[in-house]
């Protein structure tokens, strides 16, 4: 029995992108274990000696209204995400959504005004999508596509990191998985911390977008970006690496990462290097102090965790203590999952571990 989440690298390969390349009908354009956009090149108004630009698209798709789903602001962020870690501009988001037969009209407008919510902040537009009733699902499954614009002096793929770089990290790690978890489980978190420290963890899906960290990276030249989400920061490290065919040296007390994730997942067991990661943002550069200086310039914490290397070895430092980074495992916030979190509604509010609203 598979678990939920990502499918394993291995899977990825042998039964999704094997049989499409067999066929013939996978693009190599972005088609691949690692990269976070797709792209197709086009003549910018077809006049001569133009630049070319890219047409860059980001799929995330998920559900939510469950304990440890993620919300549509979550949803929405993971295309823009994807987009901007690939120095593309967003220029648009196309939504497809399948909801349960127990929902009502209430619950779907409610839905769309969240997503209105965020769109209207980041100023995303919405193209349009499809939405449709469906008895397969007991709560709703939807599907983010996001789709922008790059040019050759802007667009970035995970392949181009080099070996000897500096890796360079932006905001914190395990922020989205701390905020769901804070969020639907603030009864169980109450018994052992103050509300302040829940509160604060609440907060954390207002810091969950990197748009404006990757374009300070793309004004600085990096070589690569990569978002971090699903399986934490070691997750993407091994993404990264493994797609760039670069190794690793990392420090892992040099990855930032807040005391309210290390509290909350200390609680429930979990590894904060595994836990859902949305508002972290990789770097790969050959100035990865420079980069720091001018993140932190604009608020924005970063710091240099280590460097790509010659040859497939990745390693994790903690202080005397080597150890080699493992193929992605499940996130941490899935494996915690107990139930299906089957939901009657959608309203913003927050669930406890049967799914049911508070």
């Amino acid at each position: 029995m598979w678990k939920n989440g990502k499918v394993s690298e291995a899977v990825l390969d042998r039964s999704v992108l094997r049989p499409l390349a067999m066929a013939g009908v996978l693009s190599g354009m972005g088609g691949a274990f690692g990269e976070d956009c797709a792209f197709v090149d086009h003549q910018n108004g077809g006049e001569e000696g133009e630049i070319p630009g890219r047409i860059v698209s980001a799929t995330v798709c998920g559900t939510v209204g469950g304990t440890f789903d993620r919300t549509m602001g979550m949803m929405v962020l993971g295309a823009a995400n994807n987009l901007a870690a690939s120095g593309a501009e967003i220029n648009g988001i196309m939504l497809d959504i399948l909801i349960p037969e127990t929902w009502d009209e209430q619950s779907l407008k409610a839905l769309m005004q969240e997503t209105a919510k965020i769109c209207s902040a980041y100023q995303i537009p919405v193209g349009g999508g499809h939405t449709e009733i469906s008895e397969a699902v007991s709560r709703p499954v939807v599907s983010v596509t996001g789709f922008g614009t790059a040019f050759e002096s802007t667009y970035l793929r995970t392949e181009d990191l080099k070996p000897n770089q500096d890796l360079v990290m932006s905001g914190w790690i395990g922020l989205a998985g701390t905020a769901i978890l804070a969020r639907n489980m603030d009864r169980e978190l109450a018994k052992r911390y103050p509300p302040v420290l829940i509160d604060a963890a609440k907060e954390f899906e207002t810091a969950l977008s990197v748009l404006k960290p990757a374009s300070i990276g793309c004004a600085l030249g990096v070589s690569a970006m990569h978002d971090v989400s699903q399986s934490g920061v070691f997750g993407a490290l091994w993404e990264m690496s493994e797609r760039a065919g670069v190794g690793l040296d990392i420090e892992l007390k040099k990855i930032p990462v807040r005391q309210e994730t290390i509290e909350i997942c200390n609680y429930f067991d979990i590894n904060p290097y595994q836990l859902y990661s949305q508002g972290a943002l990789l770097f790969g550069t050959d100035r990865g102090e420079a980069l720091v200086t001018e993140l932190r310039a604009k608020r924005i914490p970063a710091a240099v965790i280590g460097r790509t290397t010659q040859g497939n070895d990745r390693v994790i430092r903690n202080g005397g203590e080597i150890r080699f980074l493992d193929r992605p495992a499940q996130d941490a916030l899935w494996g915690l999952k107990k139930g299906k979190g089957d939901s009657t509604g959608y309203e913003g509010t927050d669930f406890n571990l049967s799914g049911k609203k508070q």
